[in-house]
């Protein structure tokens, strides 16, 4: 299932104080070696999102730790065969929680460089965005695309993204938001499940 929250860059430093109590140790450390405070603010919605998420398919109420496959992609210690993602960008956050590897990436709809294009699209996928309607927007949703199928055996960076083509993205399920884009690695059909703030701040998530 598919999770998504928006308009976190409405939100301040009071939702992070409000989140502190369902985020584990694990997160809460991670949460202090971040600077920037929307950083932290998504760091922490993106973390309530998931716990949301595999109460409400799995029934687990417990803060989960983390732990980490050799290309550093996340797992849930001691829940085998429960795989998840998790992604932010500057105004939303993304989760998707599936029974096998899963991915999720959602990048904000802004500017992209020709030099950073040149980066990660071929010289076809170039013509193409060059002619489209919206050039920054077709080049946000090749990058969220290929963002997504690195994340899905973690290899992320390591691969060359060039090479990511429409072979590799044609089953990503893409979503257009009002300020994004998001592609996940998923075989659900459902319609996603559209978070609020207040939603996953007061979710109980001790009861079954």
């Amino acid at each position: 299932m598919i999770y998504l929250l928006e308009n976190t860059d409405s939100l301040g430093e009071d939702f992070i104080s409000s989140a502190i109590d369902g985020l584990s140790l694990q997160r809460l450390k991670r949460l202090d070696t971040l600077r920037i405070e929307s950083d932290k603010i998504n760091c922490a919605a993106v973390y309530l999102m998931l716990r949301y998420a595999l109460k409400a398919e799995y029934g687990i109420t417990e803060a989960q730790d983390f732990i980490f496959g050799k290309n550093g992609k996340p797992y849930l210690k001691d829940k085998n065969g429960i795989f998840f993602s998790m992604s932010h960008c500057r105004n939303a956050c993304a989760c998707v929680v599936a029974d096998k590897e899963t991915a999720a990436d959602i990048a904000d709809l802004r500017r992209i460089s020709d030099r950073t294009a040149k980066y990660f699209c071929t010289d076809e996928e170039l013509r193409i965005a060059n002619e489209s309607e919206n050039k920054d927007e077709e080049l946000v949703r090749l990058w969220a695309m290929k963002e997504c199928y690195s994340k899905l055996d973690g290899s992320g960076l390591h691969l060359n993204y060039k090479e990511i083509g429409d072979k590799e993205t044609s089953d990503l399920r893409i979503i257009r938001g009002e300020r994004y884009y998001a592609a996940f690695c998923t075989d659900s059909k459902e319609e996603p499940v559209y978070l609020t703030p207040e939603k996953i701040l007061n979710y109980n998530f001790s009861a079954r």
